[in-house]
């Protein structure tokens, strides 16, 4: 009996059948498909391929390329649609609806800021003292303002 191998692109499938019709339908494809006893192997290969994300408070999968760009910016349809939007309360209540995705975007922009600022500055905490290399700064097409 030769070795069956479940290929990455037979993942779509089996994660269609787990999403629409539950887990045990899932394996049981796998198992009839695929003739693998032990199905949660293979589930466990379509967590880690990267390609899909699973939510276990929804227990479905979600493709994990889409979902993060969706999630972050809208479609033309919302652009163009007449729904009003719900205004928010404080900056504690912005904060808690803002996406995961859409904070980590602010991170990495964050980071990347700082990274340009540690080029031409550096701070001594225990001298008390911030060294600006005004050269560079110059150079690179700032301009150094003190007031």
């Amino acid at each position: 009996m030769s070795k069956t191998i479940i290929q990455e692109n037979d993942f779509p499938e089996i994660v269609h059948e787990y999403n629409s019709v539950g887990k045990t339908a899932a394996y049981d494809l796998i198992r009839s498909r695929y003739h693998i006893k032990n199905p949660y192997c293979i589930m466990n290969r379509i967590r880690r391929c990267g390609k899909y994300e699973y939510n276990p408070e929804t227990d479905q999968f979600s493709d994990a390329g889409t979902s993060a760009a969706d999630n972050v910016f809208m479609d033309l349809d919302e652009l163009c649609g007449t729904a009003v939007p719900k205004t928010l309360q404080g900056s504690d209540s912005a904060t808690a609806n803002r996406p995961a995705s859409m904070e980590k975007l602010v991170q990495e922009l964050i980071s990347d800021r700082l990274l340009t600022l540690s080029r031409y500055i550096t701070m001594d905490s225990s001298t008390l003292t911030i060294l600006i290399d005004r050269t560079s700064l110059s150079a690179d097409g700032y301009q150094v303002i003190i007031h």
